[in-house]
């Protein structure tokens, strides 16, 4: 059975999903486009994902004591399947672009003279180990980490004020809707990656309350993030940096005395790094053990990240081609995170047989307690 998840987990769990990726790779293509209006992309990309989640919030409430891959296979044998293979796919990619992002990201930003290789397979290990240790690993890394970076994105702020120029932002009411809807679309793909939790958590603790809150808390600091940093650094400098993140960390200084905090807030975020890689990696495995019962899921961890660590160096020959990509990725990105959860909603339902007997059940019981409260209450 799958492991009881909180409503505070599933909270770090989006916030895990949501945040890694988007900070690294699509903020300076999203200013390019929206200029001092990116932060407005966010908005089009939240109300959609509310409503794919809601939809799959939905799904889960008919399949109570199952993920979404064990609904799937249960009631369309076949094609259920094949949507569950389909899902892997996807996640088994983002699993390698994932390794091959936080890969470039550590060798231009901090250890550039080892080699990339090296830095990729560090990362597939560790990740690897997490990934043995279950999803409880998995949640206790995101409790100490996502929590970490949040309170240090909110002290960030403060750490700005000299080196913020508001002026950056005018003029303020003139908005470029073309532009913050392309800014939408490189964000989309990255954001969205949250349509992974139904697919682990079983549906009496997939609550659409708590993905709510980790939506709104995730999409509002990054805004926060994309202000700071047109704010700080400016659109020009800012749209054609490939890490303006990693720009708006080496802006901050306190006093005199310490001049590199970009080394502290890479001890917090390469951690989250690795337990988001550790995650696509946990899906992918948790996806094939659903698919084939008879495979080990702990067994496949290994063969899966070393797969995954070749199709890294295979799909991208360097950064600039990964972050070129991103644009034709939304075209597949929203297939799996808008279009299947429609689809799951109209036709994932329980078998009429079932409803009925479950109908029947609950009546049979509402019978027999009516008929013990009525013999209680006859004389003797």
């Amino acid at each position: 059975m799958n492991q009881s998840v909180t409503h505070r987990q599933i909270v770090l769990l989006v916030l895990l999903l949501c945040i890694t990726g988007t900070l690294i790779q699509p903020h300076a293509q999203t200013i390019f486009y929206a200029e001092q209006h990116a932060y407005l992309s966010y908005v089009p990309v939240v109300f959609v994902m509310i409503v794919s989640l809601w939809l799959i919030s939905r799904v889960q409430r008919r399949f109570p004591n199952q993920d979404l891959f064990e609904s799937l296979v249960q009631r369309f044998p076949f094609l259920g399947r094949v949507m569950g293979f389909l899902y892997i796919l996807f996640f088994f990619f983002v699993f390698a672009r994932d390794i091959r992002l936080a890969g470039d990201y550590i060798s231009i930003t901090l250890l550039e003279n080892t080699p990339i290789s090296i830095i990729v397979l560090s990362l597939v290990v560790m990740g690897v180990f997490i990934v043995r240790g279950g999803l409880g690993s998995l949640i206790g890394m995101a409790e100490l980490y996502v929590t970490l970076f949040l309170l240090i994105s909110l002290i960030i702020p403060f750490m700005l004020i000299q080196q913020v120029n508001m002026d950056n932002l005018m003029p303020y009411f003139h908005v470029d809707v073309a532009g913050v809807g392309k800014g939408s679309w490189y964000i989309f793909s990255f954001y969205g990656e949250m349509i992974a939790l139904p697919f682990v958590v079983k549906g009496s603790d997939f609550r659409f309350k708590s993905v709510l809150w980790g939506i709104i808390i995730s999409a509002l600091l990054m805004m926060l993030i994309l202000v700071e940093t047109i704010t700080a650094i400016g659109v020009p400098i800012a749209s054609r940096l490939v890490y303006p993140s990693y720009e708006l960390a080496r802006q901050l200084q306190i006093s005199d005395f310490l001049d590199r905090f970009d080394l502290a807030l890479a001890a917090v975020t390469m951690p989250t790094m690795i337990t988001k890689i550790a995650f696509d990696l946990y899906f992918v495995c948790w996806g094939l053990k659903r698919m084939i019962p008879k495979l080990s899921g702990k067994m496949m961890t290994g063969p899966v990240a070393l797969v995954g660590f070749v199709c890294s160096f295979w799909f991208f020959r360097n950064a600039i081609q990964l972050n070129r990509f991103t644009r034709e990725w939304t075209w597949i990105a929203i297939v799996f995170e808008a279009l299947f959860p429609l689809v799951l909603y109209l036709f994932l339902r329980p078998r009429k047989k079932v409803k009925q007997k479950s109908k029947d059940a609950g009546k049979d019981g509402e019978k027999r307690r009516k008929d013990s409260h009525s013999g209680e209450l006859q004389p003797s």
